[in-house]
C-alpha cells in the first residue's frame, strides 16, 4: 500500500485536472541565471558561478588549510573528494537546489549528507566565511570517521551523535569562544532556563543548542583531557544510546555529567550579578511583545517616535511608538506577505528617517534587496531603489538634507562596500572597493563624514573597529582602534558625540566618544567637523552600561536618552537608557585610543585558478540520492513489490525519478502486472518544468467509481510546467496523454485514448504554527479540459476552486476558514469525493461522491497546552511543542446533477491537534454530523484521528 501512494502521489504532481486536492505552498524562485565553473584542489572540487571566482580562490585556500589541521585532530583522512558549492550572497544562497526547503535568513551554510556536499554563501565577512568552511568540514570529518568506526565494528548502520554533539563539535573545532556565545550561555543560566544533555531537545536546533555543545566539548576536553573528545567518536559504535557512550569514554552518563557541568556554570556566571546588570533593572522598556530590533529616532514634526523592526505577529515588519508612551507599537508597514516586501532582514538591516519624514528600509524583493521610501506623513510607499549590481543591502543612513543616503552592499562578487545615492539625481556612487567588510554607516551632521564599522584592522579578520570616511577627500581614517569589536556607531545631534557598541572590556555594551569633554586643538566648538578631521591624540571612549548580556543597535533619542536593542530571557527587545551625560561624566569605566598601535591591515591568501588546469564549464555528472524497495500486501490493492530511483546533479538542478513495481497475483499475471514510470523535473532555471512516460497495470479499486475491483492497464506520457511570478504567486500548466484500458467483470471492456491539459493559478502567503497556517490567505484556481480523442466516450471540463483565508484575532489564536468548490461537467466525467476528517468532519471518509462537490469550513483555532512533556523509565524523555485546540463547523455536499442534488450536509464538534516530532501532525476530533438538509443533529458523537495538517 505503502509504494503504490506514493506512486499515486507522484503522478497526481503531473494530473492536476484529476487531482482531489489542489496544492499550495510558496515558490523557490530561480531568479539567477548561473553560468556554473569548477576547480579542483588537492581535496576538494569547488563549484562557482563566474561573479564569485575570486570567492572561490578564497574559499578553496581556507578549505585546503583546514584539511591539514582536521586531519591531526579527527586523526583520520577522507577518502574521497569533497565538493563545495559556493554562492557570493545570502541571496543567492537562497536559490540553491541541494536543499529543497527554504533557507532563512542566518543560515551560513551546511553539510549534506547523501551527496557529501557542502554548500556555503558568503555574508560580506572574510572572518565569517573561514569560519563557515571550517565548521562544516568538521561535519564532513566527523561523518566520515564516524561512518568508518561502525564499519569497522560491522556494524551497518548511518546513525550520528545527536545534534548538540555534533554542532558543539563543528564550533569547537572551528571558532574560538566568543561574547556572542558567552551572551546566551550566560543568559541562560543567570535567568535559569538551561537544561542540561538530559534534556537538550527543549533548545533542539537553536544557537543556545550550538554553543552549549560548544562549552560541553570545551569542559570535556578541560577536564577529562582533549583525546576524550575524539574518543567519544571512537566509541560511538559501543552502544546506540550516548549517554552510555560517554559513561564508557568519560565515565559518566547524562545525569551524572549534567550534575558537574551545570554547577561549573553557575558556578562561573552567577558571581556576574554582582558587578553587571540585566537590561531591564537599569533601562526602560519600549516594546514588551515578541522579537524588537534596529531601533530609530525621529523628531520630525516633533512627533518624537521610535521606529524599529519587531515580528510579534510571526510577519516581520516595520512598528513606531511615542516616545513618552511607549507599549506594543503600531504597525507601520506589513512586511514577508506581499511581493512588495518578500522579506525582512531581521539582523542584518536597520532603519533611518529622513528630516523629511521619509523612512528608508530595505527588503529583499525579487532576485536583490531594495531600499524602500516611506513617507510617515502620508503613510504611504513613495519609491524604491534596487540596483544592477548589488544583490544585498545593509542598514542605511540619511543626510541632514534628506537628499543623500549611505549603505553598506554586497556586489553579485560578494564583495561588501559603502555605498552613496543621491536622491534627487537617482546617482550611484561607490565609496569604498576592497574585501573589508563595511557595516552601519552613519551621517555627522555637517554631512562630511561617514562614522563606520569595518574589519579593516590591524587585528585580524574578526576584530571591527570605527572608521571615519571623509566625503570631500574620500580619505578613511581610524576613529577607535583595538583588538575588540566596535558595532553600530551613531552620531548626536550637535555633532560633537558618537555612540556605538563595543566588546573592549568583554561583553558588548554601549560606550561614547564626547569631543566636548576632550581638549581639542580648534576653537572647540562643538559639532564642528574639523573635530574629527584633527583628533587629539588623548581621545578616549567611556562605557555607558555595563549588561550581563548585549546591547544593539544605540541611537540618540534627543541629546540626553538613547535608545537601543537588548538581549535578555532568550529574547531581544528595544529600551530607553536617559540621563545620558551623567552616565558618560560618572563613568568609571574608559579606554584611551591610541592611534600609534595602528599598522598593516590584515591580509589572506588564496589558490589561483588556473584555466588550463582546473578551471572548468561545468557539466552535469548525475549521482544517486534515493534507492528504496519494498514489498506490501492489502486486502483491497493486493500486493506490490517495486521500488524508487532518484538520481540528479550536483546542484541538484535536474533529477530524474524511476519507479518500478509490481502488483502481480501470482505468475502468470507477473508481466502484464508490471509497471514503469520515469521522469525528468528541471528546477534550474526560474521556469520549471517536468516530463516523462509510465506504464500502470493491474488491480484498481476506483473511489470515484462503483466500489468493485478491475484491471487497468494505462500508459501515456505527460508534461509540466511551473512558473513562479513571485516567492508567493505561481502559474502551472500541464497536459497528459494516456491511453486506457478497462477490463471490469460483468460489463464491457472500455478503451480511451485521454488528452488531459490544465492551467493553475496559485497564491500563498500564510504563516503556520506547528500544527497548521494561523494567518494570510491562500487560493488556487485551476481549470482543465479532458478528451476521449480517439472514441469520444470522455469528453468534460474542469473547474477547481479552492480559497483559505486565515484571520488571527490575536498572537495565537484564529478564525480559520475554507470554501471549495470543484466540477467536471461533461460527458463521462470523473467523479470527487468527500467525507472524513481533512474535508467534511463526521462523514465516513470519501464516502461521498460526485462530479461536482462544495463545501466550507469555519473553525477557531487556539492555545490548548502549550507545551507537553513526557518522561518515561531509563531516561526516555519525549518533549512535544504543545496541543492546540479547534472548534469548528463544516458544510457541503457532492452530486452529479442538479436534479439530483440531494441534501446539504454538515458537522460541529470540536478537536484537538499537536506536532508529533516535527514531522506530521496528528488530529482528533469529536462532534456531530448535522443531517436531513441541516435539519437534525445525529443521536450519537463521531470520533476521527487523522495524520495530517490543519487545513
Amino acid at each position: 500500500m505503502k509504494k503504490l501512494l506514493i506512486i499515486l502521489f507522484f503522478l497526481s504532481l503531473y494530473l492536476p485536472s484529476s487531482a482531489q486536492f489542489v496544492d499550495f505552498g510558496r515558490n523557490k524562485v530561480q531568479y539567477s541565471d548561473f553560468e556554473w565553473y569548477t576547480m579542483s584542489t588537492e581535496h576538494f572540487k569547488i563549484y562557482y558561478y563566474k561573479e564569485a571566482k575570486e570567492l572561490a580562490e578564497q574559499g578553496a585556500y581556507f578549505a585546503e588549510e583546514q584539511y591539514k589541521n582536521l586531519v591531526q585532530k579527527f586523526n583520520h583522512s577522507l577518502y574521497d573528494t569533497v565538493p563545495i558549492i559556493f554562492y557570493a550572497s545570502p541571496t543567492h544562497f537562497k536559490q540553491t537546489n541541494t536543499s529543497p526547503g527554504f533557507i532563512p535568513d542566518g543560515v551560513g551554510g551546511f553539510f549534506e549528507f547523501v551527496k557529501g556536499r557542502v554548500v556555503i554563501p558568503f555574508e560580506g565577512s572574510i572572518g565569517q566565511f573561514q569560519h563557515v568552511i571550517a565548521h562544516e568540514l568538521v561535519h564532513v570529518f566527523m561523518t566520515s570517521k564516524i561512518l568508518s568506526q561502525l564499519k569497522i565494528h560491522g556494524q551497518v548502520s548511518e546513525r550520528m551523535p545527536p545534534l548538540w554533539f555534533t554542532e558543539g563539535l563543528a564550533e569547537y573545532w572551528s571558532t574560538k569562544w566568543d561574547t556572542q556565545a558567552e551572551m546566551v550561555l550566560k543568559d541562560a543560566v543567570i535567568n535559569n532556563y538551561i537544561v542540561g544533555l538530559d534534556d537538550w531537545e527543549n533548545f533542539y536546533g537553536t544557537y543556545l543548542m550550538y554553543k552549549l555543545g560548544q562549552k560541553v566539548i570545551e569542559y570535556i576536553a578541560a577536564n577529562y583531557g582533549e583525546d576524550k573528545v575524539l574518543q567519544l567518536q571512537e566509541n560511538f559504535w559501543m552502544d546506540e544510546s550516548f549517554s552510555t557512550v560517554m559513561e564508557k569514554t568519560i565515565g559518566k552518563d547524562y545525569k551524572a555529567f549534567d550534575r558537574d557541568f551545570l554547577y561549573y556554570l553557575k558556578k562561573m556566571y552567577l558571581p556576574d550579578y554582582a558587578d553587571h546588570d540585566n537590561p531591564s533593572q537599569v533601562s526602560k522598556n519600549i516594546f514588551s511583545a515578541g522579537f524588537a530590533h534596529k531601533p530609530t529616532y525621529s523628531d520630525f514634526n516633533n512627533k518624537k517616535e521610535i521606529y524599529y523592526i519587531g515580528n510579534k505577529t510571526g510577519y516581520t515588519s516595520i512598528y513606531k511608538t511615542n516616545l513618552s508612551k511607549r507599549g506594543d507599537g503600531e504597525l507601520v508597514v506589513k512586511g514577508e506577505s506581499s511581493d512588495q516586501f518578500e522579506q525582512f532582514h531581521f539582523f542584518r538591516t536597520g532603519l533611518d528617517v529622513s528630516s523629511k519624514g521619509m523612512l528608508a528600509f530595505i527588503t529583499q524583493k525579487g532576485d536583490r534587496d531594495a531600499i524602500h521610501f516611506y513617507d510617515v506623513v502620508k503613510e504611504k510607499l513613495i519609491s524604491d531603489f534596487s540596483f544592477d549590481n548589488i544583490v544585498n543591502i545593509g542598514s542605511p543612513t540619511w543626510s541632514k538634507d534628506g537628499k543623500l543616503i549611505a549603505f553598506p552592499a554586497t556586489d553579485m562578487g560578494g564583495r561588501s562596500d559603502l555605498y552613496l545615492l543621491n536622491t534627487d539625481t537617482e546617482v550611484l556612487t561607490r565609496l569604498t572597493n576592497d574585501y573589508y567588510d563595511e557595516r552601519d554607516p552613519d551621517f555627522s551632521p555637517d554631512g562630511k563624514y561617514l562614522v563606520f564599522s569595518s574589519d579593516r584592522t590591524t587585528f585580524g579578520m574578526n576584530k571591527y573597529n570605527l572608521f571615519l570616511y571623509d566625503l570631500t577627500t574620500n580619505g578613511i581614517s581610524y576613529l577607535t582602534i583595538g583588538d575588540q569589536i566596535d558595532y553600530n556607531p551613531r552620531f548626536s545631534p550637535d555633532g560633537a558625540k558618537v555612540v556605538f557598541t563595543s566588546t573592549a572590556t568583554g561583553e558588548q555594551n554601549i560606550w561614547m566618544i564626547d569631543l566636548n569633554k576632550t581638549p581639542t586643538t580648534g576653537s572647540g566648538k562643538p559639532g564642528e567637523s574639523y573635530l574629527w578631521n584633527n583628533l587629539p591624540e588623548n581621545i578616549e571612549m567611556k562605557r555607558l552600561t555595563n549588561f550581563i548580556t548585549a546591547a544593539y543597535d544605540p541611537d540618540f533619542a534627543g541629546d540626553d536618552k538613547i535608545i537601543f536593542s537588548s538581549y535578555e530571557y532568550g529574547s531581544i527587545t528595544v529600551r530607553m537608557l536617559d540621563n545620558v551625560s551623567q552616565i558618560y561624566d560618572t563613568s568609571k569605566v574608559s579606554k584611551k585610543i591610541d592611534y600609534s598601535t595602528k599598522g598593516q591591515n590584515w591580509d589572506f591568501a588564496k589558490i589561483e585558478s588556473n584555466p588550463k588546469r582546473n578551471q572548468l564549464k561545468y557539466s552535469k555528472d548525475y549521482s544517486l540520492d534515493v534507492a528504496t524497495s519494498s514489498l506490501s500486501t492489502d486486502p483491497v490493492f493486493g500486493t506490490n513489490a517495486g521500488g524508487i530511483i532518484s538520481l540528479s546533479d550536483i546542484l541538484s538542478n535536474e533529477k530524474y525519478y524511476i519507479l518500478l513495481f509490481n502488483n502481480s497475483d501470482g505468475e502468470s499475471e507477473f508481466w502484464k502486472s508490471f509497471n514503469v514510470a520515469i521522469s525528468k523535473v528541471s528546477l534550474e532555471k526560474r521556469l520549471n518544468y517536468a516530463y516523462g512516460i509510465y506504464h500502470l497495470s493491474g488491480k484498481r479499486y476506483d473511489l470515484s467509481e462503483n466500489d468493485i475491483s478491475y484491471y487497468e492497464r494505462i500508459y501515456g506520457g505527460y508534461l509540466s510546467f511551473s512558473y513562479p511570478l513571485s516567492f508567493f504567486k505561481r502559474i502551472e500548466t500541464s497536459t497528459n496523454l494516456a491511453e486506457s484500458n478497462k477490463n471490469i467483470d460483468f460489463l464491457d471492456n472500455t478503451r480511451s485514448l485521454l488528452l488531459s491539459n490544465s492551467i493553475s493559478y496559485v497564491h500563498d502567503n500564510t504563516l503556520w504554527t506547528y500544527t497548521g497556517p494561523i494567518d494570510g490567505e491562500r487560493f488556487n484556481f485551476t481549470l482543465g479540459y479532458t478528451s476521449d480523442i480517439d472514441n469520444s466516450n470522455t469528453n468534460y471540463v474542469s473547474v477547481l476552486m479552492d480559497y483559505r483565508k486565515y484571520f488571527r484575532l490575536s498572537t495565537t489564536v484564529a478564525l480559520a476558514f475554507r470554501g471549495q468548490y470543484f466540477m467536471n461537467e461533461g460527458k463521462d466525467p470523473r467523479r470527487f469525493f468527500m467525507g472524513g476528517s481533512w474535508s467534511l468532519r463526521g462523514w465516513d471518509r470519501n464516502s461521498l461522491r460526485g462530479s461536482k462537490l462544495w463545501q466550507t469550513n469555519l473553525e477557531l483555532r487556539f492555545p490548548f497546552i502549550n507545551t507537553l512533556m513526557l518522561r518515561f523509565p531509563l531516561g526516555i524523555n519525549l518533549g512535544f511543542p504543545g496541543i492546540r485546540g479547534a472548534l469548528y463547523v463544516d458544510a457541503g455536499n457532492t452530486w452529479d446533477n442538479f436534479d439530483t442534488y440531494g441534501e446539504t450536509k454538515g458537522s460541529i464538534g470540536g478537536g484537538l491537534r499537536m506536532n508529533l516530532f516535527g514531522l506530521i501532525g496528528l488530529r482528533y476530533d469529536i462532534g456531530k454530523r448535522i443531517e436531513k438538509n441541516f435539519s437534525k443533529l445525529q443521536s450519537g458523537l463521531y470520533q476521527q484521528f487523522y495524520f495530517g495538517w490543519d487545513f
